[in-house]
């Protein structure tokens, strides 16, 4: 039975690679001119998680992970879940940023 496999060929492992690295570059190079700490850790997270889920290919996994394809493709899927979540995640924070009035840093509240 197994988990689900994506039987792509090279060439769109290839392509689908390219689109997602390069998404994830432009973040985390619109991140390191203008971005905040409430924007930059979800970001560092889609980095992270993007490199592992579009470099466990089907090759890399026959090669490397060979009689353990079952655990090597469920790693992949998790990655996968888990550049979703962040990229979501980093949307919304992004969102947030640029439609919430900044509070002044000057004000000091006292209780």
């Amino acid at each position: 039975m197994g988990l689900p496999r994506w039987n792509f060929s090279d060439k769109t492992e290839r392509q689908i690679r390219i689109v997602i690295l390069t998404i994830v570059g432009l973040i985390m190079a619109y991140e390191k001119c203008y971005g905040v700490s409430s924007t930059q850790y979800p970001a560092m997270y889609l980095c992270v998680f993007a490199l592992i889920a579009t470099y466990m290919t089907n090759k890399v996994q026959r090669r490397f992970f060979t009689y353990v394809m079952e655990y090597a493709q469920a790693f992949r899927i998790v990655a996968m879940l888990m550049t979703c979540a962040f990229f979501i995640i980093w949307l919304l924070t992004t969102y947030e940023r640029f439609t919430l009035p900044a509070t002044p840093s000057h004000l000091i509240y006292n209780l």
